[in-house]
């Protein structure tokens, strides 16, 4: 299996399949033009190269992680060597279409996000009109062993680009908040951070563990008068919701924007 691209998508995916057992180091081979990022896979004992052409040439499946304005020069690159081969791409915006027009290989397109480097990735997936069952149920095994995965249309890709793929970054928004109003009330800023930041992982749980509604969890947190609904208040008054829903339109729309 191959990588062309390894900044921080592709190297969080390696890693993640790496420490979920779903891919061994020996089954892998990486490129990349930064040699600092290939020196630190080798550490993993991961084959590396700066050959795009030779790793197609050898490699079964190709997961493509670079840029996406990068994508259309890799795939001129190896168009020669990709007859029979699985590339599947994790550029956001480049359609199957656009890959399968300059290559001769099955293609799969995938919306990850980082989190696979801790096992705990969204992710969504599309067919093109070459791949295969088998083709499905190998990168659908992968994903899921990081994660958490869902097939979509390929119209939908770019809603799971602003909600998921973006999402992280949002997350990491608003533990920041609430890490600095910690700190502002007297905690430490680590203790501050950790307790955000778990609080954000256990409320994550509670939603996907529990089979409860939205509202039935948030009522589990509020009492009559208690602390709880004086917090929502001011998230609703200063519309932090829709401050939250006009982000994931706009990460959307700016996908949309870059597809091609």
């Amino acid at each position: 299996m191959g990588f062309i691209g390894c900044g921080n998508l592709g190297s969080s995916l390696i890693k993640g399949f790496l420490n979920a057992g779903a891919l061994r180091a020996g089954d892998l081979v990486v490129s990349d033009v930064s040699d600092e990022k290939l020196r630190e896979l080798r550490k993993f004992g991961i084959e590396t190269t700066t050959d795009n052409k030779n790793l197609v040439k050898h490699c079964d499946v190709i997961f493509i992680a670079v840029k996406p304005d990068i994508v259309e020069s890799v795939l001129e690159e190896t168009e020669e060597s990709s007859k029979g081969k699985l590339f599947v791409s994790v550029a956001a915006g480049v359609s199957t279409k656009f890959i399968e027009a300059r290559t001769r290989a099955r293609v799969i397109r995938v919306m990850p996000n980082i989190c696979g480097l801790v096992g705990e990735m969204a992710s969504c997936f599309s067919l093109g009109t070459r791949a295969s069952r088998a083709d499905e149920k190998l990168v659908e095994k992968l994903l899921a062993a990081v994660g958490m995965t869902f097939k979509v249309d390929e119209n939908l890709m770019n809603a799971v680009t602003g909600l998921s793929g973006s999402g992280p970054a949002y997350f990491y928004f608003i533990v920041q908040a609430l890490q600095e109003a910690g700190v502002e009330l007297g905690l430490s800023s680590e203790v501050a951070l950790k307790l955000a930041a778990q609080t954000a992982k256990g409320a994550g749980e509670v939603i996907l563990r529990e089979g409860k509604t939205l509202d039935e969890l948030t009522g589990m947190v509020c009492t009559p008068k208690g602390t709880t609904i004086e917090g929502l208040e001011v998230l609703k008054g200063r519309k932090v919701a829709d401050a939250l829903r006009d982000a994931v339109k706009a990460a959307a729309r700016r996908a949309r924007e870059l597809s091609r």
